[in-house]
């Protein structure tokens, strides 16, 4: 009866979102066609003229911009099946019915107004709006220092394209509302109970499913357990067995929301169009999850790949791979010597880090299809391996006191 109990905040929580999901999803598409047609036929114009996959500044396949996708979202919005009502369009979504779209309920009304130049500039600001300050409350609630290392490791993914490509940019808005939303929930003094850290994770799985186009949602779960796990050993001293046992529950609390809101999609697209989108859908999970003769899976070159992408490096380029982590591994082992470490109690608890910096390389190796495909963004999910390796880096080291540095220094 316990275990029950405890499990009914995370169904009831499920419900009502599936709910105002659906509800919402529907409601935008009540939006008469002739009220956004002209500005989606003038918007697919100007993307039109940019290309597919356009290359700025850097011409490396990690700084492509998505306008293919990014034309399917605008074309998305005007149904193709002019017999279907609100609810079958909904879940329709031109016959694309495996994701939930989420984006529409924000893109649909805003298109009444605004053309897809108008959106870039609208949802730059969004961005950095919520950049800054998830990273001014990480300061403020943690050390400057590891909310500068949270900025560097969201500029090294290319932040220049990021907010002007709706498929990059819906992630880092959910990851950036969910930091934000941590950090103004959590209190030094009064630490909230690991149950409802757990709700927490299980509805930014939910949210990030309903937004995601299977980008990196990897992000919306590394980074803020990274963030958690090091605030739980600096203010509740929590040991290795702790913090391992809290990040396993939180990551699982995480996949339930992101699997089961990504399933609820496919039941209901079944309920509502017919069984035919079920199986449909569940064709493409298969491909997605085995590859096929055309595209075979190579899990180890995925991973290859995507390291690549994220380190800008072109086949036969100058710079080897190797020769980056050889670097980092110097400055690493530099840092140490010049620094020191904590005692290993304390190096044990922030252990759990690491297994988090993992994720993204455990991602590629379960959507390998999907990864070695789309390698030139979905390298990005790398971003939790950077702030886990910067921020364990930073934890385990110790810090030189003032009357330390003074004793140093008379001592010279």
């Amino acid at each position: 009866m316990g275990r029950i109990k405890e499990l009914k905040p995370f169904a009831k929580t499920f419900f009502i979102l599936i709910a105002v999901f659906f509800v919402s999803m529907t409601l935008v598409y009540c939006i008469p066609t002739s009220w956004i047609q002209g500005n989606v036929e003038k918007s697919l114009e100007v993307m039109e003229g940019e290309g597919e996959y356009p290359m700025y500044f850097f011409y490396r396949h990690s700084a492509i911009i998505d306008i293919h996708t990014d034309k399917l979202m605008y074309e998305s919005l005007i149904q193709n099946r002019d017999y279907y009502n609100p609810i079958q369009a909904a879940m329709s979504i031109n016959q694309y019915p495996r994701y939930w779209h989420g984006y529409q309920v924000l893109l649909r009304p805003l298109t009444v107004v605004f053309q897809v130049q108008e959106l870039r500039y609208l949802g730059m600001l969004t961005f950095h709006l919520l950049f800054f300050w998830s990273a001014w409350l990480m300061a403020k609630k943690t050390k400057p220092l590891y909310a500068m290392l949270y900025v560097l490791t969201v500029a090294s993914g290319y932040i220049v394209f990021l907010p002007v490509c709706f498929q990059f940019l819906t992630t880092f808005l959910v990851l950036f509302a969910a930091l934000i939303v941590l950090l103004s929930r959590y209190e030094k003094e009064k630490p909230l109970p690991a149950a409802k850290w757990m709700l927490y994770f299980f509805v930014v799985g939910m949210v990030e499913n309903f937004f995601d186009f299977l980008t990196y949602p990897i992000l919306t779960l590394g980074i803020p357990l990274v963030l958690l796990l090091w605030l739980r050993v600096r203010d509740e001293q929590a040991d290795f067995k702790s913090n391992f046992w809290f990040m396993f529950k939180a990551s699982l609390s995480w996949f339930f929301g992101y699997a089961l809101t990504w399933i609820s999609k496919w039941l209901l697209s079944a309920a509502i169009l017919g069984v035919r989108y079920f199986w449909r859908t569940m064709s493409v999970v298969q491909y997605r999850l085995e590859g096929s003769e055309e595209e075979p899976l190579d899990r180890i070159g995925t991973i290859e790949r995507n390291i690549k992408a994220w380190l800008n490096v072109q086949d036969g380029g100058v710079i080897s791979s190797s020769k980056i982590v050889i670097l980092l591994l110097l400055v690493a082992v530099v840092l140490i010597l010049w620094k020191k470490l904590k005692d290993w109690k304390t190096i044990g608890a922030y252990l759990p880090i690491l297994f988090v910096a993992s994720y993204p390389y455990i991602w590629y190796l379960v959507m390998s299809n999907h990864s070695q495909i789309h390698y030139w963004y979905t390298y990005r999910a790398q971003l939790v391996a950077l702030f886990g390796g910067l921020v364990f880096l930073a934890a385990i080291l110790r810090e030189h006191k003032p009357d330390e540095i003074v004793k140093g220094e008379a001592g010279r």
